[in-house]
Order: C-alpha cells, then sequence, then structure tokens
C-alpha cells in the first residue's frame, strides 16, 4: 500500500532522536553478543553482523564501505583480511552460503583476532554491503532475521540518481561486462503507450519515458515508497539509518559522527585517517559521462522525468524527503 498513512511511523535522524533511540538498541560490542562458545553455526541469522548497508545503488555506498573499513572499531565483511573491502552478496544471492554460513562466522573470528594483534581491541561492530538487498523481498527478510540488525539506506536527490544508475550501467555495457549481453538482461521492456527507439543500449529517452532495462527502472526514484514498503514491515524504524549523498559532500564529519552516534560507537576516526578521508576523491567523480541532464539537448527528458515526480508526490512526506536530499540533510519519512 502506497497511499498515504499518516500511521506510518518515522525516521528521525536528528542527535536528540538518536540519543532517545539509542535505548532501543542493543547494548555493548558485537563479542558480547556472540561469545565464541555460543555460536550456532547451523544458521546464518546467528552470524555477528550488527549492521548492513542495504541501499541504494549510487547514492555513495561504495565510499561508504571504504571509510567505515578505515575505522579501528569497525569491521566490513566481503574482503579477504589484506584485501580492499567489496560487496558481499550473502543475503541477495548466495544461498548455498546462506545455508551453509561456517567460512563467514570463520571469517568474523579472523577479523577479531586481527584487531585484537594490531589495534589490542576487538572490533566493536561487524558491517557488510549490498545495495541491492532493499529492492529483494528474500534479502530483506534475511537481512531482517539477523538480532537486532540496523540498516544504513543511502538515498539521493532522485533525478541525479538516476542519471548516475543509467551512465553507470551504459559504462558497464562500454566495458563488454558478460552478463550485460546475457539475453535475460539484454531485453528492455517499455510501456504499451511508448514507442521504443529500437536501440541497444536503451537511449536516455526510452528509460525516462518508462523503459526498464538491466534494473534501470524511473520507479526506483520513489525512495520513500520503497523504504516504506521494503523496510518498515522487516525493521524498526529505530534501527535505519538514511545518509545522503549530498550531506556526505556537504557535511561529512557531521554525517559520519551521526553514523557512529547510531552504532554507539563513542570515537571518531582517528586523525591521520580523516585526513585521508577528505583529502581522496569523490568515488564517482567525472565518470560514467554518457548522459547530463543538463544538456540542452536533454531538456524534454529533463520535463518528463520532472513530471514523473511530481506525479508522484502523492505523499507530503515524500515531496518532504526530496526537499531534504536537495540541501543534503535528511530529516524524516513519515
Amino acid at each position: 500500500d502506497k497511499s498515504d498513512d499518516a500511521s506510518v511511523p518515522q525516521v528521525m535522524l536528528s542527535n536528540e532522536t538518536l540519543d532517545q533511540q539509542h535505548s532501543h538498541f542493543r547494548s555493548g560490542p558485537s563479542e558480547q553478543r556472540f561469545p565464541p562458545s555460543s555460536i550456532n553455526t547451523s544458521s546464518a541469522s546467528d552470524l555477528a553482523i550488527d549492521f548492513a548497508i542495504v541501499g541504494f545503488a549510487k547514492t555513495g555506498t561504495l565510499e561508504l564501505l571504504h571509510n567505515l573499513a578505515l575505522h579501528s572499531r569497525i569491521g566490513m565483511l566481503g574482503a579477504d583480511l589484506e584485501g580492499a573491502p567489496k560487496e558481499d552478496y550473502l543475503f541477495r544471492n548466495k544461498m548455498d552460503q546462506w545455508l551453509n554460513p561456517a567460512p563467514y562466522f570463520a571469517r568474523v573470528d579472523a577479523m577479531q583476532q586481527r584487531s585484537v594483534e594490531r589495534a589490542g581491541h576487538r572490533l566493536s561492530v561487524i558491517g557488510i554491503k549490498d545495495p541491492g538487498i532493499i529492492e529483494n523481498e528474500d534479502a530483506m527478510r534475511r537481512v531482517a532475521s539477523i538480532r537486532d540488525i540496523k540498516l544504513i539506506v543511502g538515498v539521493r536527490e532522485p533525478m541525479a540518481y538516476f542519471q548516475s544508475f543509467y551512465n553507470y550501467r551504459r559504462a558497464a555495457v562500454a566495458r563488454g561486462k558478460k552478463w550485460l549481453m546475457e539475453k535475460k538482461t539484454k531485453k528492455v521492456v517499455c510501456p504499451r503507450a511508448y514507442k521504443h527507439s529500437g536501440q541497444w543500449p536503451p537511449t536516455w529517452r526510452d528509460v525516462v519515458n518508462g523503459c526498464k532495462w538491466a534494473g534501470v527502472d524511473r520507479q526506483d526514484l520513489l525512495f520513500a515508497d520503497i523504504i516504506r514498503t521494503h523496510v518498515f514491515p522487516l525493521v524498526p524504524p529505530s534501527r535505519v539509518l538514511l545518509v545522503s549523498t549530498e550531506g556526505l559532500a556537504a557535511k561529512p564529519r557531521e554525517i559520519y559522527q551521526l553514523i557512529f552516534d547510531f552504532f554507539g560507537i563513542h570515537e571518531f576516526f582517528q586523525e591521520e585517517v580523516w585526513r585521508i578521508i577528505v583529502s581522496k576523491p569523490r568515488a564517482n567523480k567525472g565518470r560514467h559521462s554518457f548522459v547530463s541532464m543538463c544538456d540542452e539537448g536533454h531538456r524534454e527528458e529533463h520535463n518528463t522525468l520532472a513530471c514523473f515526480l511530481h506525479q508522484n508526490f502523492h505523499a507530503k512526506s515524500t515531496l518532504e524527503l526530496y526537499k531534504a536530499l536537495s540541501d543534503g540533510s535528511v530529516q524524516s519519512i513519515e
């Protein structure tokens, strides 16, 4: 049900609200929750995963993954112990690992041991990142089955998000990604009322007018609706934090402090680590520039997309969310 429902709970991102919400959070680090002697390796829902970055794609989740992994109290699953952190599809595609998660338990133990050896303490929280989770019902249910797990949801000004994701897919085609050449992913599905250009990959005009291709779908611009229907029925809002691309760019220290408060971590990045983070170029800067909505030649598509969003502002809170995204802050979803 995507109707305007005043009974849907709020996600507030003020520091005051976070302090109030902490009474609902699991207290203590992950090792207190799952001491090695009590781990049940028969179920992945017993994994000592404290948080998951579940979406959305092209909202800065990769930057979050790499930067959070630099914190001495945070461990990120998804890579060899000496390798760079990366996405992990435990919840979405790797059913064999979900049913037989012993390697994950071993990896968590190894991460904790390495932290003790290098930093003199165990990790406080362990996380995983897969921005495709939020749109996969089975994956969301698996995530929600982990006791007291917290979710980070990356959001972004919707038109910028859509342009970025389309360009990302076009760039993957240009690089010859094999999975995009398969029959099932080459398929383009368009509304009956729209005449497809006949081109592949589909044009910017095609996708703006509702053609779906390789996960590019203008319905995904409706972040608030997806969060309401895919997240809140499974995970209470007190354990969900929205992080905006615009916020990370405009005020990174404030946003990361908000994340650490959410985790119950009292230390900020070490100063030398923070200097590295703020000096790094933005992950998507200057990449995948097949289409720009600012080009005069795409004015018609820009207006079409703006009209689509306007027609779907059926709930006041959805409009408020998008306004908040435009200035780098996220206040609430009602």
